[in-house]
């Protein structure tokens, strides 16, 4: 049986193969230290374009955190998953248990549907592992 950084980082080359190749990066990272847990930069990936994983961990934590607040404030309940769409592409938060985050980043080619779907069934999976 593999271990769980093994299992972690499988989920994510999974999400990217799903993605047909337009994931730029994904991140598992603890909210509880705001460091990630594992990485998948898929090959080939134009790197001057994707930040390093400390500072989508960081940043994701920030957005997170900020979001929480606002959905608190503005009585939607808990945080479930964020979209935030720029110029180039998405970023894409969502909850993987109790102290976890999948975070993504894509281009704009991405079918958002599907993504945040399989999003969804990653966390879920994420969570039963972590």
């Amino acid at each position: 049986m593999s271990s769980k950084t093994q299992q972690l980082i499988a989920m994510l080359e999974d999400l990217h193969r799903a993605s047909q190749g337009n994931v730029q990066a994904s991140m598992i990272v603890s909210t509880s230290q705001g460091l990630p847990i594992c990485t998948h930069y898929p090959e080939g990936v134009n790197t001057t374009l994707v930040p390093e994983e400390d500072v989508i961990a960081g940043r994701s934590m920030q957005i997170q955190d900020a979001t929480s607040k606002v959905f608190e404030q503005l009585k939607r309940g808990s945080f479930v998953r964020m979209l935030v769409e720029g110029e180039s592409g998405y970023i894409i938060i969502c909850g993987a248990g109790d102290d976890a985050l999948l975070t993504v980043l894509t281009n704009k080619r991405v079918n958002l549907g599907y993504m945040l779907l399989m999003m969804t069934r990653v966390a879920r999976r994420i969570e039963s592992v972590l």
